[in-house]
């Protein structure tokens, strides 16, 4: 895609939504939901479950298979639009709306709220997950269960430093460079999508912020949330500085 002179800057999802169960192709979502109901399972929650940054809608229709009444939602409506393609096509049943996680607001409050890959670390303000952290608050029942990941510095600094991707279909693909920055500790990524055009390129960029343990445990504390466990997301045992990711469990006093 090099050489191109006319770069059109579009909005984060607006096109990429297309791609991204192309982008994350490898993960295994049967493991993650193995893994939620394995830390929900001790509290025996009920069946009213939200996806508050649900992408195209992996995770939660297979939540939704096993008997969750789910509730779908994501700020992109390109990504929205394709999970309700997929659960249509999949005769899942799910309520879909499109909303920012700080901000969302709904008439019933739910027994969990999910926010999975990455999800938070498009908040770059610690304001901004302080605004998440209050509004999922309010969204659950008492006792009710907030669950989300974090990606940490050393994944950041580990895999995305000069990270270079291409991916090409009759589409036209995408070309991926992330960079990362351990000071601000912000990943910058910017796809280039070629268009029907060939003239004309348009670019997304997506910035996100990893944050390590300490800043974790810091919005916990300022949360209005009095329980909580930091988990590191392979063992599922306590969170420490050599976990590239984290899971974080908070409940919201019953």
């Amino acid at each position: 895609m090099e050489g191109q002179q006319n770069i059109h800057k579009i909005q984060p999802y607006q096109r990429l939504a297309a791609y991204y169960d192309q982008l994350m192709d490898y993960i295994d979502y049967d493991i993650w939901v193995a893994d939620i109901e394995e830390l929900v399972q001790p509290f025996q929650p009920g069946s009213s479950w939200l996806d508050i940054s649900c992408g195209t809608g992996s995770m939660a229709i297979r939540l939704a298979k096993q008997g969750r009444q789910l509730t779908a939602v994501d700020i992109s409506t390109h990504m929205v639009d394709i999970a309700r393609q997929k659960a249509d096509t999949q005769s899942v049943a799910l309520n879909f709306a499109v909303g920012n996680m700080t901000t969302y607001t709904d008439d019933q409050q739910y027994d969990v709220i999910i926010n999975l890959h990455d999800g938070l670390n498009y908040l770059l303000d610690i304001t901004d997950i302080q605004a998440f952290m209050d509004n999922t608050y309010s969204l659950l029942k008492p006792g009710g269960l907030l669950l989300f990941d974090v990606v940490t510095p050393l994944l950041c600094q580990t895999h995305f430093r000069g990270y270079r991707e291409i991916f090409n279909d009759e589409q036209g693909g995408y070309e991926r460079f992330t960079t990362y920055d351990p000071v601000s500790q912000l990943a910058e990524s910017v796809f280039t999508l070629n268009t029907s055009d060939a003239d004309t390129v348009e670019v997304e960029t997506h910035i996100q912020k990893a944050y390590d343990l300490p800043d974790v445990e810091k919005f916990c504390r300022s949360s209005k949330f009095k329980w909580w466990q930091i988990l590191d997301d392979e063992t599922l045992e306590k969170g420490n500085l050599e976990s590239e990711r984290y899971l974080v469990l908070l409940r919201r006093p019953a």
